[in-house]
């Protein structure tokens, strides 16, 4: 039968330490604001931890917290984890098949390549207005996952690690959240990764990763913002690229509405473009199929061409918005390029090419230079 434990130093309640040597199943530990030290860390089953306090900080375990590889569920509560040590804050081990669940919580760690909060095994965890800080939250390479994080922020940009790192296989669901740092999945990464409404540093995305984009946002400025490799499938809508979009190898691409500033495709990757707009720069290499309708591609002086077409790539389009702004327009080896043009800022365009056949442009008088 569950139990409420009041926990705390008053006349009514347990001391922390002999409500730890009672745990049983499916008790609801309430603490009293304090510090709850736990100098070994804590194997948790099947329990539910609250803070009573107003916020999570005012209830705070010093220690580390590990769920247990038979546990069905942990809830913690309006609470702040705490590791000062090289530990997780909250480990998940690969025996596990359960449910993790946090509200608004505090996540502590060191800083280190340590992650904050690791998880392998079947795990679904559900995040809700909780804050992360000094660490990652991973999922490794053995997780079965479904991670759900909602009104929820991971502050860890780091130049070496990942903030939010997802290997294994599952499905992570981001909305209204903000992750400062890096996104990733990996080579053997098999995940369905939805962000909505949301905010982060970067993202990273490797092996099969299908990701859906909704009216969110990526804030660096840096070349790949976005980097898309591998077997990646990605569906974004309305999203806002401060940087560059990069995408390579066999990825796939569907993108509508969103603005990015430069947009660079290799290998044989393959994009479907509706309603977009590229600010500075793009540039389409090797055997890269592309499709673009009501695309606006301008240029700035930072780059010698506003749009680059090399190789063996194709890009068609369709009521396109051309606008050079003193930069060039590039289609040179096999590459081909056929177009109607909406607008330009233009009226006439000089366009380098080595083979005029390959360029088509209709509604815009071009002409073909050789450099």
């Amino acid at each position: 039968m569950a139990r409420i434990v009041k926990v705390g130093a008053g006349g009514d309640e347990v001391d922390w330490h002999e409500a730890l040597k009672d745990l049983r199943a499916d008790d609801v530990l309430l603490l009293e604001p304090g510090f709850y030290e736990l100098p070994q860390g804590i194997a948790l089953t099947d329990i539910t931890i609250k803070g009573m306090g107003r916020t999570p900080e005012d209830t705070t375990i010093l220690g580390y917290v590990t769920v247990t590889g038979n546990s069905r569920y942990v809830t913690l509560e309006n609470l702040c984890i705490n590791t000062n040590t090289d530990h997780n804050s909250l480990f998940v081990p690969v025996e596990t098949d359960g449910y993790v669940t946090m509200r608004n919580c505090i996540i502590k760690s060191v800083g280190t390549d340590t992650a904050a909060i690791a998880a392998n095994g079947k795990i679904t965890m559900e995040i809700y207005s909780t804050k992360i800080q000094n660490g990652s939250l991973s999922m490794f390479a053995d997780a079965d996952f479904r991670l759900e994080m909602n009104d929820s922020i991971i502050d860890y940009p780091s130049d070496e690690y990942c903030a939010l790192a997802l290997e294994g296989k599952g499905t992570a669901i981001i909305n209204n959240s903000r992750v400062y740092g890096s996104t990733n999945t990996f080579t053997k990464s098999n995940v369905e990764l939805d962000i909505n409404n949301s905010q982060m540093d970067y993202i990273v995305l490797h092996g099969q990763t299908w990701m859906n984009l909704l009216n969110s946002r990526v804030l660096s400025t840096d070349d790949s913002c976005l980097y898309i490799s591998d077997s990646c499938w990605c569906n974004i809508v309305s999203g806002k690229f401060n940087g560059g979009v990069y995408i390579d190898k066999e990825a796939r691409i569907i993108m509508q509405n969103s603005v990015m500033s430069r947009l660079i495709a290799i290998n044989e990757a393959k994009i479907t473009m509706t309603g977009c707009t590229v600010t500075a720069h793009a540039d389409f290499q090797d055997r890269v199929d592309a499709d673009a309708t009501r695309v606006s591609f301008s240029g700035d002086l930072d780059y010698e061409y506003f749009l680059a077409i090399s190789g063996q790539a194709k890009l068609r389009g369709h009521d396109l918005v051309l606008n050079a702004n003193q930069s060039g327009l590039l289609v040179r080896d096999d590459a081909q390029f056929n177009t109607n043009v909406l607008a330009s800022d233009q009226k006439s365009l000089e366009i380098e090419c080595n083979k005029k056949p390959n360029v088509k442009i209709y509604g815009l008088h071009w002409t073909a230079k050789r450099k």
